[in-house]
């Protein structure tokens, strides 16, 4: 009886690794590929874009190279954040394909590559001809790897990279604005009915016209408004001509070098805060550039490109309007 026992516990083993042994073949089988490359060629077809395509169901971006300068053309053509654009193909250029995943489409929402989810990439070079189209779905942190399926096949694989990203413009546009340092500041005018002066004596801001009649304004609010311009960033922008006709109060920022800097602030109900900025010269010491290499001394002047468009608005934290609208107070 021992012995019996003995012989059916053994073939129970035999055959459960045989059993393991074809499910784990099986699954090399369906499952794993050779680490094909995500996108061949990509060296070769790398200089012949210059149309750069995300689409999702909610949102479109188009990026071009317009005269060798990438802007986001439904974007105004405000210019584009190189730095997203270039990990983006880094990650297209090193990604491999490492899995097979389902070819059922039910299940494509599983991997963010059903329609209301996925993220559409078509590339194309200068005459308007294709030469790359991806659908790009969920991240997987477990693996790592990202879903992917190419748009003329229902096949569906995962991709050895990161290809998170977003198809609204926004996205792509650099947040920077000015990063201008409260040494810099010489002097502060803003125009809401009434005039306030603040003038900068021994390194501080003083109020210069106080009426008669009226409260001193409180030293420490006047002292929040040299930070107003260090590291400012949107978060929105719109057309100037789209603004309403009048706006909150003005304001003019003289810096020491004489540079004058002329920003209209709008309060827009439901919209939020937005300011335009005129200039009434640009010295070589200002440092202009795309994205603003953030430098917190003090003394910095830097500016991005987008703070010279004299066709936008931009918006801007609540805090910046708070701190420039100073009220002078009856006695």
């Amino acid at each position: 009886m021992i012995k019996n026992l003995k012989i059916l516990l053994s073939l129970t083993f035999l055959l459960t690794v045989i059993a393991v042994g074809m499910y784990v073949d099986d699954k090399k089988t369906t499952n794993s590929i050779e680490f094909k490359p995500l996108f061949e060629n990509f060296d070769e077809i790398l200089p012949e874009i210059s149309h750069i395509n995300f689409k999702s169901i909610a949102d479109e971006t188009i990026i071009e190279k317009i005269e060798g300068t990438w802007v986001v053309a439904s974007a105004y053509n405000l210019p584009a954040n190189t730095d997203l654009l270039s990990r983006f193909f880094i990650q297209l250029r090193e990604g491999k394909l490492t899995e097979i995943k389902t070819t059922n489409e039910k299940l494509y929402y599983k991997l963010g590559l059903d329609n209301e989810n996925k993220i559409e990439l078509l590339l194309k070079n200068s005459n308007g001809d294709n030469l790359y189209e991806l659908n790009i779905g969920e991240y997987n942190y477990k693996k790592p790897g990202t879903y992917i399926k190419p748009p003329k096949t229902n096949e569906t694989y995962l991709a050895s990279v990161n290809l998170s990203t977003d198809a609204g413009s926004y996205y792509w546009v650099p947040n920077d604005l000015v990063n201008i340092g409260s040494e810099q500041i010489k002097s502060i005018q803003i125009y809401k009915g009434q005039l306030i002066n603040l003038s900068k004596q021994e390194n501080r801001l003083l109020h210069q016209n106080l009426p008669q009649g009226f409260e001193e304004i409180d030293q420490d609010k006047i002292d929040e408004t040299l930070s107003i311009l260090t590291d400012l960033q949107h978060n929105g922008y719109m057309l100037r001509k789209d603004l309403p006709a009048s706006s909150t109060f003005d304001v003019r920022i003289t810096l020491e070098n004489n540079t004058v800097i002329f920003m209209k602030m709008y309060d827009i109900e439901g919209e939020g805060i937005y300011t335009t900025f005129d200039w009434n010269y640009i010295t070589d010491e200002l440092q202009v550039s795309k994205l603003i290499d953030l430098n917190l001394s003090g003394s910095q002047l830097q500016l991005s490109v987008l703070s010279l468009r004299k066709d936008m608005a931009y918006h801007i934290p609540q805090q910046v309007f708070d701190k420039l609208n100073l009220k002078l107070r009856p006695l």
